[in-house]
């Protein structure tokens, strides 16, 4: 929307009043608030002359126990006094010692759990024509036959046969163990 030249003046001057007057009234409100101006303390709102003696004297109470006055001689005289002399050292701990705490309660050492036994039963032996002997076992239920060298259930490979007993070695940890024959 475009307006015609002359009402663009007309707007402009009436801008302008408006500005002028806003800035007279900032003026006239600034003189207001410099100290010996009384206008400020006119316009303040009426408050009842019991609530304010109150007031007044409440304060009056509290700061009559001090006095305004700067004594400086009176300063001089504290400031002029020595320090005491302190031998002491501020950084030390003069007092007992702090009692020690008691010692700690052993800890009960838990050893692991044994392994389990495994799963293999000597069940019996047998010597073959030659001198070699054979074991029967049971692994996992069922009945083998094994001589020296043989591995039982991908895991335990035979390592000796007695009479008595046969010894096993565990391929996973390398430990061996020994089984005994029933009699």
């Amino acid at each position: 929307m475009k307006l015609s030249t002359g009402m663009e003046k007309w707007g402009t001057a009436v801008l302008g009043v408006v500005a002028a007057l806003l800035v007279a009234h900032l003026v006239s409100e600034y003189r207001s608030w410099q100290p010996g101006n009384s206008s400020a303390h006119a316009a303040s709102p009426v408050v009842s002359s019991a609530t304010t003696d109150k007031a007044n004297s409440h304060a009056a109470d509290d700061l009559a126990e001090y006095d305004p006055t700067v004594h400086f001689d009176a300063l001089k005289q504290l400031d002029s006094r020595p320090l005491p002399d302190e031998a002491r050292n501020p950084f030390e701990y003069v007092g007992e010692a702090a009692p020690l705490p008691p010692p700690p309660k052993p800890v009960p050492v838990i050893l692991p759990p044994p392994p389990p036994p495994p799963p293999i039963k000597a069940m019996g032996y047998n010597e073959l024509p030659g001198g070699k002997g054979e074991a029967m076992v049971s692994f996992k239920d069922d009945m083998e036959v094994v001589h020296e060298g043989d591995v039982v259930g991908e895991k335990y490979k035979v390592l000796k046969i007695t009479p008595t007993s046969i010894e096993f070695q565990d391929a996973e940890t390398q430990k061996t163990f020994e089984l005994s024959f029933p009699q």
